[in-house]
Formats: C-alpha cells, structure tokens, sequence
C-alpha cells in the first residue's frame, strides 16, 4: 500500500482567521473544507444550546449526548469553538470585536435574523473593510424568497432534480410514488461547497489589493447548477422532462446478484457494447436496440433478469472492458473498507475526549503534503477562555461574562 509522498505541509489557507456563525450542515461545511486547508475557523455557538447538530446524531450506542453527535462532530473538525448569546446586546458587541480582527465571516443567517443578530454586512462592512462576509442561506439574500425558511428536503425539491426522481427499477416498481428526495443533506453539503469556493475567490481577489467582498449563496442555486441539463432542454427543445420520459429510462439502477448497480447507455456505441457484453442474446439483437427508448420494458426486463444472475463488481469490469457506462452502488461498509480511500488515507483517526477514537473521513480534494488528519471538533465553549483572553478580556471579565448568559 503506497502513501502520499513525504514532503512539507501544504496550507495555503495558513494564517487566515474565519468566524463561523452556523448550524447544522451548509455554513459548518464551508467552515471544514476551510479549516482543512489550513484556516483558524471559530466557531460561534449558542451558549448551553449549542449548534443544534449536536442533538442529530447519529450517537454511538443511539444514547444521544451533545459532545458525541457523528453530525456535529465530522462537520466541526479542526475548528475551535466559543459560546457567545448573539440576542444579547453585549454578546453582539463582543461578536463586532471578533469581526474586526477576522479576515472571513460565514453566516448562514437569513435577512431578518442576521441584522438582529449583529451580522448586518454594511456594518460588518465599516468597521473592518477588508472583512469577507459570506453567507449561505436556502434563497439567497435577496429575491422574493430571501426570508423564507426552509429545511434541505425544501431546498433540494426547489432546485428541481427531486421531480425527476425515482428512475430506473424503482419507478417501474413503484410508478405511482411521489418525487423524491436525495438522501443526506445533499442540497445543504452542496451550499456549503459553493460558499467555501466563493470564499476563496473573495480572499484571493483581496490578496490582490481588492476590498474584502461579500459572498452570496444559496443552496437552491446551487443544487440548481447541478442539475441545469433539464432546463436547457426546456430553452431549446421545449421538453419538460419528467420521470417517465426522461433519457436514461433504459437500465438505470438494476438489480445485481449482491446489490445494485446503474447502467447508462446513451450512443450507439455503448449499446453495441452492451450487446456484446451480453454474448448476444435474442432480445439483444442490434435491430432490437435500434431505438431502445421504443421497448425500454421489455429490454429493461431481460436486462433484470441477466444482471440479477451477477454479481456487481464483476458486472462493472465487465462492463469496463465493453465500454458499457456501469457504475456499482456500494454500502456504507462497501466504501469504508474501500481499497481506493484506504489506498490513499482518505480516512484517519480522530481522538475526542467526550466520543472517543473514530476513523473520520478527509476533506474532497488532497493537496501533496498536506497533513492527513483534520483535528477534531471542540467541545462547547471549549475555546471561549482562550480566545476571549487572545481579544484583551481578563479571566475575571470572562467569568462575568458567562453568570450573565453572555458566553
């Protein structure tokens, strides 16, 4: 088993302060993809309360704790954390101190609460100019939605991939069932993703001698840009795509004898591959894959049945070789014990001092040198004496501050 190659730690976010003022998944995620490349994230939660992640889980043992939250505790990696009640008045004169020494602040705060809570970007914006403010929001700042709350199902049914969904063997098995979602907070980690690449442009636009500029993202958007392709043919086609007529209704995800894999076969050249992929069977003559769309159920049918007779990890060499596009679904399990991601230590451990020791996987992208493990997640208010005291205030201010329900 081959490592990266020994050299130098690679940050090249080294140095950059970024206050963290976010829950659950979209603002938290911007701030780990920021702190893996090296950034000192702070991040700011509710005193007692805490960032409501911690109360998701999943738990070890399905006992829930606030210090042991698989959620909280993966999307909070590498950051540092302090308590700090934004509805006081002090507290949102102490979150301006903070803002004044920070080169970034990532909010996921929608218009009426982020000018409540101190986080209003003109004022952010006088009092430390070259302060990017980003934030990461359902709909955006502006628009007719701007203020409209919304959970990840929302946004991800909002940018409209939702509608297309179920296809393949589960909407022929199910063509009765409503849209819907995918699994995982994917709308929420895509919105996270966007706003720490704007991030990087706002900074690297800094460096260059430009004033700090605020980042607008929205998850809709984002989840949007994704799946544009729908749109586009309705602009020059007129096609309003949907479930049932969508391009890909021959194969899809097909059963496998240990699982499932998805088939997607779209020129003339895959199918023949396919064709002989199959060793040539009557139903897959080449007159019969002429127009596949035209008997997508019966082909669909026979495919079940021959796929189903496999397992999937032989189907997707096979297929390699045939140059037939299958792709295997894998299990958790599966793509933990990878030889891919463990090829290349994807994962590493992470010792917490309220969870324990658990392998965490690393960030989307590996910079050569870069350090293989993204420190853990703090523990509530675990930082406030440290950073408080870096800002000028005593232990004795700090210890007044938290009998006021401020920190």
């Amino acid at each position: 088993m081959t490592s990266s190659p020994a050299s130098p730690p690679f940050l090249p976010l080294s140095g950059l302060r970024v206050l963290e003022v976010a829950a659950m998944v979209a603002g938290p995620y911007c701030g780990k993809l920021l702190a893996s490349l090296g950034a000192d994230v702070v991040k700011v939660e509710p005193p007692v309360s805490g960032d409501p992640a911690r109360r998701q889980g999943p738990f070890p043992g399905d006992v829930p704790h606030p210090e042991r939250s698989g959620l909280f505790l993966y999307m909070n990696t590498g950051k540092r954390g302090v308590t700090l009640n934004l509805e006081d008045p002090h507290g949102q004169t102490i979150l301006g101190q903070l803002a004044a020494s920070a080169d970034v602040l990532v909010h996921d705060r929608q218009p009426a609460a982020r000018d409540a809570e101190g986080l209003d970007t003109d004022a952010l914006a006088n009092s430390n100019p070259d302060l990017v403010v980003a934030s990461v929001t359902p709909f955006g700042g502006w628009g007719p939605y701007a203020g409209y709350r919304a959970h990840d199902v929302n946004v991800f049914h909002a940018g409209g991939e939702g509608y297309l969904l179920p296809n393949g063997l589960a909407l022929d098995t199910f063509p009765d069932r409503a849209p819907i979602a995918a699994g995982s907070q994917m709308g929420s980690y895509q919105g996270g993703l966007t706003a720490a690449l704007g991030v990087a442009a706002a900074v690297y636009a800094r460096a260059s001698g430009a004033p700090g500029q605020p980042v607008d993202c929205s998850m809709q958007e984002a989840q949007l840009s994704l799946g544009y392709v729908p749109i586009q043919r309705l602009e020059e086609e007129g096609i309003v795509e949907d479930r049932f007529a969508r391009y890909f209704r021959v194969g899809g995800v097909l059963p496998a004898q240990d699982g499932y894999v998805e088939m997607l076969t779209l020129e003339p050249g895959q199918w023949q591959g396919l064709s002989r992929m199959l060793d040539g069977p009557e139903w897959a003559t080449t007159e019969n894959f002429q127009n596949p769309g035209e008997q997508r159920e019966e082909i669909n049918a026979h495919l079940r049945e021959w796929f189903s007779a496999h397992a999937k990890e032989w189907l997707y060499r096979e297929a390699q070789a045939h140059g037939v596009p299958i792709a295997p679904y894998y299990t958790p399990g599966e793509v933990f014990h990878s030889q891919q991601q463990r090829g290349r230590d994807f994962y590493s451990e992470v010792d917490h001092p309220a969870a324990g020791r658990y392998e965490y996987a690393g960030p989307p992208f590996r910079a050569v040198g870069s350090p293989s493990s993204p420190g853990r997640a703090p523990l509530l208010g675990e930082h406030n004496r440290q950073v408080y005291e870096e800002m000028g205030y005593s232990p004795q201010d700090i210890i007044a501050l938290a009998r006021a329900g401020v920190i």
